[in-house]
């Protein structure tokens, strides 16, 4: 076999390449700048080859450092791929997923039961969170964020689309005669979510529909999707809702939906993991399982 370069000078070189940076290489592999400058002298020597250029405050790849970056890229996926292979044979399976608090309250813990008696063999340990997520130090397998997802090299899958409409608990009011009714009733307001600046809300339900702002800015905020669909189950106003969020407490009659009209999001949800993981057996599961229950 050939005699192969240090791993670490070689990990220090793809971050540096990939980055074009020594100081965000350092802060991806969270080491000093000098410790990657130092790693990458040393690959250049055991290769013999100038692999960087160095500039007064900048590096640029020689045309060596060009030429083998995206091979030294491909080992570390395919190290990757291999070591996934393996936790793919581990007899006790656990899946670690972040998701927002709101997603996983209403949506996910309701279904992890039907999840368990499908896969008994998997466990699943959630994380409640709406933190960017670094897969490569965070102790995170499967992320399920709303927005506009822009994860390169990651895997990524949409998962549902959400409609926003006006619900409110049965004891409150069975029907509304009209949509200026509605001025007449507490309106529960969330606050504007921070993945989605745009995300539609009543102030935009209420424009869609011509009626009399002023007249709709009476009500409580709450800043999680959740606690407004939890004060309208209780009675204390109308909320409006997300389709994908209410769909149980729609289909068991905790909430009604008052009116046809709806607003569509911007974005979706979507799954996120790295590549070498969506292909391990037990995260293969998850991600066919939940697919197929948010489409239900």
């Amino acid at each position: 076999m050939k005699r192969l370069p240090p791993l670490k000078a070689m990990q220090a070189f793809e971050a540096a390449g990939r980055h074009q940076s020594l100081k965000k290489a350092a802060d991806e592999l969270c080491v000093t700048t000098g410790a990657i400058s130092q790693q990458i002298k040393l690959l250049e020597a055991h290769l013999d080859v100038e692999l960087f250029k160095r500039l007064n405050k900048s590096v640029r790849l020689t045309e060596a450092g060009r030429a083998c970056l995206p091979l030294i890229e491909q080992g570390f996926e395919l190290l990757g791929d291999a070591a996934a292979k393996a936790q793919a044979y581990s007899e006790q399976k656990l899946i670690t997923i972040s998701v927002a608090p709101s997603f996983g309250a209403k949506w996910l813990l309701p279904r992890l039961e039907q999840f368990r008696r499908k896969h008994p063999d998997i466990d699943l340990r959630i994380d409640a969170s709406t933190r960017l997520i670094d897969f490569a130090h965070d102790d995170v397998d499967i992320s399920i964020r709303y927005g506009a997802i822009k994860e390169k090299g990651m895997h990524v899958e949409a998962l549902s689309h959400e409609e926003l409409f006006p619900v409110c608990s049965p004891h409150l009011m069975t029907q509304c005669a009209s949509l200026e009714a509605l001025s007449d009733y507490p309106l529960l307001h969330l606050e504007r979510r921070s993945a989605d600046k745009s995300f539609p809300g009543w102030a935009e339900w209420i424009e869609e529909n011509g009626l009399n702002k002023d007249a709709f800015k009476h009500g409580p905020r709450f800043s999680m999707s959740s606690m407004v669909l939890q004060a309208a189950i209780d009675g204390q106003g109308v909320a409006m809702a997300s389709s994908v969020l209410a769909a149980d407490d729609l289909k068991t009659g905790r909430l009604i939906r008052l009116f046809p009209q709806s607003l569509r999001a911007k974005y979706n949800y979507h799954l996120i993991c790295t590549k070498s993981l969506s292909q391990r057996a037990d995260v293969v599961k998850f991600i066919d399982w939940i697919k197929q229950e948010i489409l239900a």
